[in-house]
């Protein structure tokens, strides 16, 4: 007898397709299967009558299948986020039959009565926020909840939001947990991928620990999912599909039946908004902090030396935080202002001495530094808003016998330099590390007592609704840096301090009131889905933004409130148009969108960037 299957390709962006099997298969069991030409790995999708038009025969029936509560969130993966089954599916690795070994374990995590009154209260909810200050101790009660989960017979996800998290932290679970925990990130070879992949298998891996890529390993009897940092915009995708990891985790856990824990010292509003929380306030440690301000914009001045010097004197160490890596943002004219712009993509270049190059941060072209205007050929060009690798060149003049080191994407490119970096800094042989928002993510620096932070207003002025909370919870991660154990100092260089210092010391409040401004307007109380066209012709892909906005309005339920060329107008030499949607439910965004989809149009609902 035939049988007729439908079969989703996997990271295809094809609907599926018809294939013929003299075979039983089992429903979302993945086979090979010929595809122009060449082999190429689906999923059974569903069984089907005998079509009008000759199949293709299925290869192979491998032993892997995704049981049916993950194909059920693989369906709605490729229904939120707009993307075939192909592309959802390709995100899990897929089962084959275990062989689960149960183990008990005991381990000495002592908590405090406040933790213990937070683990309580977590393990009484299905989903829940752990909103406790920098240093409170939320690690301690991530532990006894891995631990809980073992002795129940069932495992544990520990996402973090990026590989800068996981030398410090996955000290401190091996150290607990020993062979029952793996770190999985894009950086690990594929040998130690597979060897992490049979040990899930076998039932001796318990708890897995990584980037959001960790949420889809095929782990049975999934007990918990802990988003750490939850309020993170890297648990984002920026390519199809488009998914948000911590908000894929709550559905996982609701039909998994797996307990959700999110936790943060400054938690997003839409996750305060939504979901019950446990307020953990204080320090683990015995420290203080003194929040210090200075109205400039962005240069180390003399009264930042002062304070650092202050610092190094006392044998501590310093942090200085800006958000721009490089020497310079731009480099413009003195004459008629023009920037060097990059000319694939519609953005400054930025600056690197160190490479004697302007390098464009999206598409990557590079050239040599100008001397003069490429615009008006004859101005002298100058350069704007400072950078890490200045900064590190103005310190290291100012203290030549201290040792000062960068940290930020340029310089930390593999996990064993950002190991060797942690390391040597927790060790003191750096006494000032200067970086970027990789600072802030949440490393555990003891002798650290002074935080410097420029350019915070950069992050403030943003045009995005969000820019108010981005700029608020950096800040207080970078704050949280300084004084873990001790006095700690933060000196922010701002045009606004009124605005941080109502916050500094109740976040809370600052959640609160920014509720009271969103409401009626933007998310956690509407649907945001942004609409981008792109293509090699502006008038062509401007022509085509505009049918898709013509359509848009015609629909029912959504509101277009903004559409035109996008902040970033060129890009690797497309053009780009954008299209912002609101609406009181997703599900009206998702069906106007099948509706009114085009060719080269792309759809983000929840959006985390707007450039």
């Amino acid at each position: 007898m035939v049988n007729y299957y439908h079969i989703a390709i996997l990271g295809s962006p094809l609907s599926p397709l018809t294939y013929q099997s003299e075979e039983a298969i089992m429903i979302g069991r993945i086979v090979e299967v010929k595809l122009r030409g060449r082999l190429v790995r689906g999923i059974t999708y569903s069984q089907c009558e005998k079509p009008q038009f000759k199949c293709e025969k299925v290869e192979t029936i491998t032993p892997y299948f995704y049981h049916d509560k993950y194909l059920d969130i693989i369906k709605f993966l490729s229904q939120y986020y707009a993307c075939s089954l192909g592309d959802a599916g390709n995100l899990f690795t897929p089962f084959t039959d275990s062989r689960a070994k149960k183990e008990a374990i005991m381990i000495d995590i002592a908590l405090s009565e406040a933790q213990q009154q937070a683990y309580d209260f977590i393990m009484r909810q299905k989903s829940s926020l752990l909103f406790g200050d920098t240093g409170s101790g939320k690690t301690e009660i991530y532990m006894k909840l891995f631990e809980t989960m073992i002795n129940d017979g069932k495992t544990a996800i520990f996402l973090m939001p990026e590989i800068s998290l996981t030398p410090q932290m996955s000290k401190r679970l091996q150290e607990k947990f020993g062979d029952l925990v793996a770190i999985w990130h894009s950086k690990i070879t594929k040998k130690k991928k597979e060897g992490i992949l049979e040990g899930i298998r076998s039932g001796e891996i318990k708890i897995i620990a990584g980037a959001r890529s960790a949420l889809f390993l095929p782990l049975e009897n999934l007990g918990l999912i802990v988003v750490d940092e939850e309020h993170d915009d890297s648990y984002k995708s920026a390519q199809r599909p488009r998914y948000h990891a911590r908000d894929v985790a709550v559905y996982m856990g609701s039909i998994l039946g797996a307990k959700v824990l999110l936790g943060s010292a400054t938690p997003s509003l839409t996750s305060y908004k939504k979901f019950p929380f446990f307020r953990l306030k204080g320090t683990y440690h015995d420290s203080q902090k003194r929040y210090l301000f200075e109205h400039h914009d962005s240069e180390i001045t003399e009264s930042i030396k002062a304070q650092i010097s202050q610092s190094l004197q006392a044998d501590k160490q310093v942090i200085v935080f800006l958000p721009t890596r490089a020497n310079f943002k731009y480099l413009s004219c003195y004459d008629c202002g023009a920037f060097v712009e990059c000319p694939y993509c519609s953005v400054g270049m930025s600056l690197h001495l160190e490479k004697n190059a302007l390098v464009c941060h999206y598409c990557h072209f590079t050239e040599r530094i100008v001397q003069v205007c490429p615009s008006c050929k004859k101005g002298d060009m100058r350069v704007g808003r400072i950078g890490t690798a200045e900064v590190v060149d103005v310190l290291s003049k100012a203290y030549h016998d201290k040792v000062i080191a960068k940290f930020d994407r340029d310089e930390i490119t593999t996990e064993t330099k950002l190991k060797k970096a942690l390391k040597s800094f927790n060790n003191k042989e750096i006494d000032i590390l200067v970086g970027t928002q990789m600072l802030s993510k949440g490393h555990n620096y003891l002798g650290v007592d002074l935080a410097v932070v420029i350019g915070i207003d950069t992050i403030l002025s943003q045009p995005d609704f969000r820019a108010r909370e981005k700029a608020m919870s950096l800040l207080l991660q970078i704050a949280g840096r300084s004084g873990r154990k001790g006095e700690g100092r933060v000196l922010i260089q701002t045009q606004n301090r009124e605005f941080f210092e109502r916050y500094l010391e109740d976040y809370e409040r600052f959640l609160k009131e920014e509720l009271v401004y969103r409401e009626g307007l933007y998310p956690p109380f509407k649907k945001l889905m942004k609409v981008e066209i792109s293509g090699k012709y502006k008038n062509k892909t401007m022509q085509e933004m505009s049918e898709v906005r013509a359509c848009l309005e015609k629909q029912a339920n959504i509101e277009i409130i903004g559409a035109g060329e996008a902040p970033i107008a060129k890009i690797a030499s497309k053009f780009r148009y954008q299209i912002l949607l609101r609406s009181d439910s997703a599900k009206a965004l998702l069906e106007a969108m099948q509706r009114c989809k085009s060719k080269n149009c792309e759809s983000d609902i929840d959006p985390v960037t707007f450039s």
